[in-house]
């Protein structure tokens, strides 16, 4: 049915059923668990509007007919900004999920923006919480300077944003080099560009590295922002693209008592970016998520023979796809690796980075095996992240940058 908006002539087409879903009246919703009291399987296909009039601050005022048996009668009250919100299904999108949107970086760009916070007023002030992780949403990592050696220190900083996320290395973990290492991280060698934990059902959201002890030569980091890689592809090398969305690629880690492997595609979530080259998450609110980590990669176990392979709008006979996958890789790679695209830091002492372990590839340069280096780690999901994140939003707004 249409509703006009108040003052104005614009209108707006809303299925009486979704209304009548979205009650959020005290017979509907709990006022204390903030849970449904009905079920939407309940409401009757028959369900009509009774009555509705518009009240003196633009609210809609609906009284039901042939509602829910024992909820007649019902009355919903809907304010102005619930159809704002609602007019379409970008804008509910964008409303329902509170965050702004992610800002592909290069180099340059990253150098540009304000990266660092004081690790004191994170953990102190609520308005710098609310800028850093805004940040950490836009670009998908900040650092923080300052850091006590405290080995709590990595679990303040984490508990801030949510629990630990446990893993079989532990709540948190001590990334140095050790004879006879279960993980190439626990060596002193060069370490490519990666994400941590793809071998498992759901890779944790957010890492932490905080630098206890520095490297005197060596063991620079890098980082990499494959949201990028991916908006660079989609604007450079588009035919390459839809081997990344749909070839499997096998993680696996077989080691010291454990087995964990899963297949995952290179690119997850088709997204569009506008034309200031921002992600526009799709209607589910899905951003994209990168799955690139080399070292752990093991054998491929799907797509390895010869098939017809679709691509471009026409079909190729006897393709290997492993052989299309490996010509989308090298480019995505070379995004990836590319001068403009590797932010280099030496962190030192006291320096702690967090970054989205979903979308920013992170790399280690070789340094002495005689020379010490010490970080502790950990991991927080993306859940409690983003609830976090759209807490202090609402409360405080979305900055701007």
């Amino acid at each position: 049915m249409t509703f006009r908006y108040p003052d104005s002539t614009d209108s707006t087409q809303v299925e009486k059923l979704f209304l009548r879903d979205a009650c959020s009246c005290h017979r509907c919703v709990d006022p204390s668990t903030k849970q449904k009291l009905f079920e939407t399987a309940d409401i009757p296909l028959s369900i009509e509007l009774e009555s509705h009039r518009y009240l003196s601050d633009g609210s809609i005022e609906i009284q039901w007919e042939n509602d829910i048996p024992g909820y007649y009668p019902h009355m919903s009250i809907f304010p102005p900004a619930f159809f704002a919100k609602n007019h379409d299904d970008r804008a509910r999108v964008l409303a329902s999920h509170g965050y702004p949107r992610r800002i592909p970086w290069t180099k340059n760009l990253i150098a540009m923006k304000h990266c660092t916070f004081p690790y004191s007023e994170y953990l102190e002030s609520t308005g710098t919480l609310h800028k850093a992780l805004n940040h950490l949403h836009r670009y998908g990592i900040l650092f923080l300077d300052s850091t006590p050696s405290d080995l709590s220190a990595i679990e303040q900083i984490a508990n801030r944003i949510g629990p630990l996320r446990n893993t079989f290395y532990g709540p948190t973990w001590d990334v140095r080099s050790i004879p006879l290492a279960k993980n190439v991280a626990y060596t002193s060698q060069n370490l490519g560009f990666h994400m941590d934990l793809l071998y498992m059902a759901s890779p944790p959201g957010l890492q932490i590295l905080h630098t206890m002890i520095a490297s005197i030569q060596g063991g620079e980091s890098l980082f990499s922002d494959g949201l990028n890689a991916s908006y660079a592809m989609s604007k450079e090398a588009p035919e390459n693209l839809a081997s990344l969305y749909n070839f499997q690629v096998t993680y696996k880690y077989k080691n010291d008592g454990h087995w964990y492997q899963q297949d995952r595609t290179t690119l997850c979530n088709l997204v569009e970016f506008d034309a200031s080259g921002s992600e526009v998450p799709d209607l589910t609110g899905s951003e994209q998520e990168i799955n690139w980590s080399p070292p752990f990669q093991g054998p491929f176990e799907r797509d390895i023979g010869m098939r017809d392979i679709s691509r471009n709008g026409t079909t190729e006979s006897g393709l290997s796809a492993l052989r299309v996958y490996l010509k989308a890789a090298k480019v995505f790679k070379a995004f990836l690796e590319a001068e403009d695209s590797v932010l280099e830091t030496k962190m030192e002492e006291g320096t702690c980075v967090i970054f989205d372990n979903r979308r920013i590839l992170h790399a280690r340069k070789a340094f002495g095996s005689d020379s010490e280096r010490w970080l502790r780690g950990a991991y927080v999901d993306k859940d409690p992240f983003k609830s976090r994140l759209r807490v202090l939003n609402e409360q405080l707004g979305i900055p701007k940058e």
